[in-house]
């Protein structure tokens, strides 16, 4: 557990150095549609007990979380980033569960990491007219 805590923070931090700060919106809007379909991929990896491809997976949604958390960062959003980290070790406990074959139990704490999720699009995002998304800042 500690091994997979210390991999998920190496893979937040690498990313969060390597990402540019910037206002690329655009960039932004690329990972949260990354994000939902690597969770839909995710939970049919988990439903199908295909342990490598959730593995990878998780590492995917741990490399997009790290994106965001630079970005809230910049942004001086600390609860952004507090909600990225969350999510991120709430994702490397999914995947300790993974390892250990415990697929069902992956899938409830999958739940449980999405509601880091869920949390910063209530507090940071707000509707268009237009139907479509737009940060808002506190």
């Amino acid at each position: 557990m500690r091994l997979a805590l210390a991999l998920a923070a190496c893979t937040l931090f690498t990313g969060a150095m390597l990402w540019a700060e910037g206002d690329d919106f655009a960039e932004y809007q690329g990972w949260m549609k990354s994000n939902a379909a690597t969770v839909a991929d995710l939970t049919k990896n988990l439903t199908a007990k295909d342990g490598a491809a959730a593995h990878t997976d998780v590492r995917k949604l741990q490399e997009n979380l790290a994106m965001v958390m630079a970005y809230w960062q910049a942004r001086n959003a600390s609860d952004g980033v507090r909600f990225s980290l969350d999510g991120t070790y709430g994702l490397a406990q999914v995947d300790a569960l993974i390892s250990q074959g415990k697929f069902d139990d992956a899938a409830a704490a999958l739940k449980t990491a999405q509601a880091s999720c869920g949390s910063c699009h209530m507090a940071h995002r707000e509707k268009a007219a237009d139907g479509s998304f737009k940060i808002k800042m506190k």
